[in-house]
Parts: C-alpha cells; structure tokens; sequence
C-alpha cells in the first residue's frame, strides 16, 4: 500500500482531526464490496469545515397502495369508496380483477407488477430510484496547504493533488494477458474510495470517524481542483508558498435505514447473505 500524507505522522501540521482517504480497486460485488481488502492508496490530510446532511427526492409512485386505487377510479367502472377507507391488499387485488378484465395478464403484469409480484413491498433494485432519486450523499473538501517543512511542503501537495486526479479516472491497460484488441476496447471503473478520520494521538479510528463525518459509505471521487500561488515562493527554493485542492466524492450506492443503522445497498445484501 501507497501512502502519502501532509504533515500528518511527524506533526508538521495543526488540526484536530485528519482525514484519511482510502483507494481500492473497483469491486463488482455487493459481497466484494462490502469486505475490502487492502487499499491500493493512502492519503491523509488535514481535516477542513465538512457540512454533511441527507436530501431525498419522494416520487409519487413511493405509495403503492394509495395510488393504485386513484388508478382504478379513473377507469370509470370502479368506485374507490366502495372499499372503504383502509382496504386490504386482497380487496385491491379482486378489484383489479374485475375491473381490468378484459386487460391482458401481461399488461396488468408490467402496469402492476410491483403489487400483484410483491405482495405490495417496493423492489429494491429498480424502485429506489423512485424514493431516493439521485440524491446520493456528497462530500467536499477543500485545503489551502502552505509549505512548512521539508514534508509538509507543497511538492508533497502537488504530488498528493497529482495522485488523487489519477486514481478518479477510468482504469486501462489492466488486460495484458488477452491480447491487444482487449487493451484496446476495454477498461475497468473508476477506483472507489472510503473517507474516514483519525486525530493526532492516533484514537480509535471508527470513533474518531463517527465524532466527526458520522457513517461515510463507498465513494467515487467525481471531481479535482487544485492549483498553485505564484505570488509567494519558499525562500531558497523557489517553490510556491501555498497550494489548493479542492475534492468531491459522492457515495456508490444509495443508503438504507436497515435496522436502526445507515447501511449501502451492499452493506445490506451482504447481512441478510450471512457475509
């Protein structure tokens, strides 16, 4: 494993917390993903102001069951009220019977499968969309890093700034046992990433984590910024003086509430799979 870090291990840099960002190959499993092995890359940076929160977008079609009977009643051969204020699945189901007889069992299949296939329940893979929308949580980081020693210098910001660009793009190269036409037309994602914390006595890293970005999940690093001040140089070295970089991630996955708890859709696959 690769490491880099800014001031981190031998104090030239003041913050209370760190943040350490691990990078991993892309894993196309939800088990896989759930059980990383060791990171490829370690950065570890000063810890900035991070503002963290949920946003979801509800679509209308989270409801199932209320409007499903809006749908019935605009058909004009069945009145909504004549099952009463709370029916049960069992009455919406007879309705869509006797309402829809002469409607194909294929297209009351594809126009209400996720009630007559489900018992009701969303799918989770091609509804969550509609409940969550696109609405993956994100997280920006952004550091002005000045030149203090010979470690924590912006040489090392360049080269962390460097590593951080090349390791969000697409992978290629990695079919060399294939032959050429393999090299050439196929590639692997982007790595994927973990963001966590840890502060300078070297705590408890899940605790220190929790205390300051609480439950992070997979992330792809979506963007990279980062330049340099031309204006203010190291004396005897000519370097620039300071060195800015700026980076966001967003999560691979959405986020459940499984049981109390904010678990990815892999975390949770791969509970219920007794991972």
């Amino acid at each position: 494993m690769a490491l880099l870090e800014w001031g981190y291990s031998d104090g030239t840099s003041e913050a209370p917390y760190y943040l350490v960002f691990n990078c991993y190959r892309y894993p196309r499993t939800s088990r896989q993903r759930a059980n990383l092995g060791d990171p490829e890359q370690r950065i570890i940076l000063p810890g900035v102001r991070i503002t963290r929160g949920t946003a979801h977008r509800y679509s209308e079609d989270a409801p199932m069951m209320e409007n499903l009977t809006q749908a019935l009643g605009t058909i004009g051969e069945f009145d909504p009220a004549s099952l009463g204020d709370n029916p049960s699945l069992g009455d919406l189901l007879g309705a869509i019977e006797s309402t829809l007889v002469n409607v194909s069992n294929t297209f009351q299949g594809d126009a209400f499968g996720q009630v007559t296939s489900n018992l009701g329940r969303l799918e989770l893979l091609t509804t969550e969309a509609g409940d969550l929308g696109s609405s993956k949580r994100k997280y920006s980081f952004s550091w002005n890093l000045k030149a203090t020693s010979n470690r924590a210098n912006t040489y090392r910001a360049r080269e962390i700034g460097e590593s951080f660009e090349t390791l969000s793009m697409p992978v290629v190269g990695d079919f060399p046992t294939e032959g050429n036409i393999a090299q050439a037309s196929r590639m692997r994602p982007p790595n994927i990433w973990t963001i966590s914390a840890v502060n300078e006595f070297g705590g408890n890293e899940a605790e220190v984590t929790s205390l300051w970005l609480g439950t992070p999940k997979l992330c792809v690093l979506q963007s990279v910024v980062h330049g340099l001040d031309n204006q203010s140089f190291i004396a005897g070295e000519g370097g620039p003086f300071s060195y800015s970089l700026s980076t966001q991630f967003v999560e691979l996955e959405n986020v459940f509430n499984f049981r109390g708890t904010q678990t990815s859709r892999s975390e949770f696959f791969n509970a219920i799979g007794g991972g």
